[in-house]
């Protein structure tokens, strides 16, 4: 593992590309493979997730590995996505909470760590149960996830491409100097594209303009969530949440804008949900 605690302002080698590269086209068939499956085959995968997820939140405020901070977002991780497979939703976001409380009361005393401790709670963890939810329980789950797949998937795509070549003004040089005006307008429409093209191809039927609208939009929320994780890093000084994935730095830093996107479309899709069973 490299060391993760530089400062933050260390920008990222231009050789990186091709590890970004060769770990998207090794991870993406895994991530769609296991997502087509559902059931314990997607559960076991975003339950893997939530334990690197909760190695790397711990050690980012705790500065320390393996910290009781990890163990009770990593037991109550678990905990609240095998209650998510079971359907039980109601009690999976009951354990997210729960696990939220014990963490702010395991963390650091006299630091200001337990609010970011109990924030885990809610900033992957809960995102997490809604994954579940959107794959086995919405209408049209596993389209749905591989769309949103692929739309953040191309809005990030995008975004990096367009900043490299285009670059231009910074989007936000305090929070996050890499990163630029071009390039997030690349990742909005390479966003709106892939849900252009790909929802035809999942739902039927030909492309529109709510298609656009839709990826646009998930592309936007991905954007928010990679600047919000890049402040997350700014605010504790450091560069990567952790080297699991070559190129791309952590699990975190690989899903921050799919977690919130996932929130976006999620809240959406239950909205609708709820919507319909009241006009029923």
């Amino acid at each position: 593992m490299t060391d993760d605690f530089s400062p933050a302002s260390v920008p990222r080698s231009k050789d990186a590309l091709w590890l970004r590269v060769a770990s998207a086209a090794a991870l993406a068939p895994a991530a769609i493979g296991a997502s087509w499956a559902g059931g314990p085959v997607f559960a076991g995968l975003v339950a893997f997730l939530c334990v690197l997820m909760a190695f790397e939140w711990s050690r980012m405020i705790e500065r320390a590995e393996l910290t009781p901070v990890f163990f009770a977002l990593g037991l109550g991780g678990a905990i609240a996505l095998i209650l998510a497979a079971g359907e039980r939703y109601g009690l999976a976001y009951l354990a997210c909470a729960a696990s939220g409380a014990a963490a702010a009361a395991a963390a650091t005393r006299g630091s200001g760590k337990w609010k970011w401790a109990a924030f885990g709670a809610a900033y992957f963890l809960a995102p997490s149960v809604a994954l579940i939810w959107l794959r086995e329980t919405a209408d049209g789950g596993r389209g749905f996830l591989i769309l949103l797949f692929a739309i953040v998937w191309s809005a990030d795509t995008g975004g990096y491409v367009a900043g490299r070549i285009v670059g231009g003004p910074k989007l936000s040089p305090k929070i996050s100097p890499a990163k630029t005006w071009a390039g997030a307008a690349g990742g909005l429409i390479a966003g709106a594209i892939a849900a252009a093209v790909g929802a035809p191809l999942l739902f039927g039927g030909a492309a529109n303009a709510g298609h656009i609208a839709m990826g646009a939009g998930l592309g936007l929320a991905s954007i928010f969530g990679d600047m919000a994780e890049s402040a997350f890093k700014r605010h504790f000084g450091i560069k990567d949440m952790s080297g699991f994935i070559p190129g791309h730095g952590g699990v975190l830093d690989r899903l921050d804008g799919m977690i919130f996107a996932t929130v976006a479309v999620t809240a959406v899709l239950y909205g609708h949900s709820l919507l319909a069973g009241l006009d029923g």
